[in-house]
């Protein structure tokens, strides 16, 4: 059987005692309920039937229904009354924040062009990053540049596309035109004066010896040497430039090579290394006043001499870049080991100044069994060496591996001569050597580093003995406090009869603690001279 649905709406009724308001069926009209709040118990009837109040359509307004209206409705406006127009409503992405992701295209379109406008200015130089690189090529890699910074900008900017548009055209404009200004490195290989006759009506006279001298400034690319000489020709200052032509130098140890050459040959900081293609490079060497032979000797450490043509200034050298290779660090640092003297003297020869003090640091510990006046004589070479600064290692190892001879002290003078004329530091294992081998002539030096801290030096100083007298007793009538006793200790220690002279006069106006060490230093003088 078909259920049949009970549509009876329900009756809203009020409580006659507490007038709580309820909803109960119809099939409850005429019973008797009772009420939830109060409990009071009452019947349904139409005295607490609450009746609602009808209503028909169109008699409430609802807006909402006139976007379903099917005749336009025309409002009357009086004409005394002033309408307010309103603008449509704003666009969210106005002020939305900007995405990150068009910040970041923004930003790298700018360091980009900057980026490529720095290597067009500084890297069209002879030796720079685009030395060779024709003009076309460099203005094809300026033009892709300012294309792909268009594109970043405009997506960077997408609610003002002009300004983006106006600043890609003002990147144009500063990129687009450096390959066309900057055009040094795009120059070939000048030839020599016989080229120029062939732009003449007749065939240039041209002779083998100087067509050899241009096929091989060609092949080499001499024009920075060239280039070099005429400067320095036109200072006037009688040094020269002089080319290396390295073959198969490993791209990772070309400014290992140029330090090496620039501090061996004291060149001008302005040497520096021209790619040549194949791992060759011509290393231009500026500024030095030696022959073109010293030179060589000079670069033997790099590999094989193979020519020297002396008609260009060029030495040709086939880089061995093994040399460059340190040995096995567990041989080199084992004393017991049969190769240890042989592979730390092999290291004293590298170009490499890290790998020599490691090697000067091993061979200062280490007794001096083999090898002796060999490394000896390389320790003297690398102490007279301008860019070594690793002097007190070398002045360490010196003082336990130099012979008799003055050559070591020779070479620790000369440098420490160079330390104080360029007022700096002078290492302790320095004036250790010289005080060792009796240098007096350091005297006025160490006389003056004494006066600036007695108590690092005075014990060098007792070291060079009685000759040191005079130069303290001119200094002790000047002297006071700390510096005073200091000079009375030492001429206790190493004064002769003049000493007590001067002590004699001195104790006159001496404190009682001075009082004191005088006489000590007098009776000490007194007992070495046997009165």
């Amino acid at each position: 059987m078909s259920a049949t649905t009970d549509e009876t709406p329900p009756l809203l009724i009020r409580c006659p005692s507490c007038g709580q308001r309820f909803k109960v069926g119809a099939e409850l009209r005429e019973r008797t309920v009772e009420c939830g709040g109060c409990e009071q118990r009452f019947r349904i009837s139409d005295e607490v039937i609450l009746r609602s109040r009808k209503f028909y359509p169109g008699e409430h307004a609802q807006f909402s229904a006139n976007r379903y209206q099917r005749v336009p409705i025309v409002a009357a406006v009086p004409d005394s009354l002033q309408t307010i127009s309103y603008s449509d409503d704003a666009d969210a992405s106005s002020f939305e924040p900007v995405q990150p992701q068009r910040m970041i295209a923004g930003a790298g379109a700018i360091c980009g062009v900057v980026l490529i406008a720095m290597l067009l200015f500084f890297g069209s130089t002879r030796g720079g990053m685009l030395d060779g690189m024709p003009s076309s090529n460099r203005l094809t890699m300026a033009g892709f540049t300012w294309v792909l910074a268009t594109v970043l900008l405009i997506y960077a900017n997408p609610r003002s596309r002009k300004a983006g548009l106006l600043f890609s055209l003002l990147c144009a404009g500063v990129l687009l035109p450096l390959p066309l200004i900057f055009t040094e490195g795009t120059v070939p290989a000048k030839g020599s004066s016989s080229e120029e006759n062939s732009t003449k009506g007749r065939p240039p006279v041209v002779s083998a010896e100087m067509a050899r001298v241009t096929q091989l400034r060609q092949l080499i690319g001499t024009d920075p040497l060239v280039d070099q000489n005429a400067k320095l020709a036109k200072e006037g200052s009688g040094r020269h430039a002089y080319g290396l032509w390295l073959r198969g130098l490993d791209e990772s140890n070309k400014l290992l090579v140029r330090d090496y050459l620039m501090r061996a040959a004291a060149a001008d900081p302005s040497s520096h290394p021209y790619p040549r293609g194949r791992n060759d490079y011509l290393m231009v060497v500026t500024g030095v006043t030696m022959p073109i032979e010293k030179l060589a000797e000079l670069a033997a450490p790099l590999g094989e001499l193979s020519q020297i043509y002396r008609e260009v200034d060029v030495i040709e050298i086939r880089v061995n870049n093994g040399n460059f290779v340190s040995s096995a660090a567990d041989k080199l640092a084992d004393r017991e080991d049969p190769e240890f003297y042989d592979l730390n003297k092999r290291e004293l020869e590298s170009i490499d100044l890290e790998r020599v003090q490691a090697a000067v640091k091993r061979l200062a510990d280490a007794p001096p069994k083999l090898y002796r006046n060999d490394i000896s004589r390389r320790l003297i070479v690398l102490l007279k060496e301008d860019g070594v600064e690793f002097r007190e290692d070398l002045c360490r190892a010196l003082t336990r591996w130099a012979d008799e001879s003055n050559a070591a002290a020779d070479a620790a003078e000369g440098a420490l001569r160079k330390l104080m004329a360029a007022k700096k530091t002078v290492p302790r294992e320095m004036i250790a050597l010289l005080v060792k081998a009796k240098r007096v002539s350091i005297i006025p030096i160490l006389n003056s580093l004494w006066l600036a801290d007695s108590g690092t030096w005075e014990p060098y100083y007792l070291e060079l003995g009685p000759a040191i007298e005079p130069t303290l007793l001119a200094e002790l009538k000047e002297l006071s406090g700390g510096l005073r006793n200091s000079a009375v200790h030492m001429l206790g220690k190493v004064g002769g009869s003049a000493s007590l002279t001067e002590l004699e006069s001195t104790r006159a106006k001496a404190d009682p603690e001075l009082r004191v060490r005088i006489e000590n230093a007098e009776k000490a003088i007194r007992e070495r001279l046997g009165e």
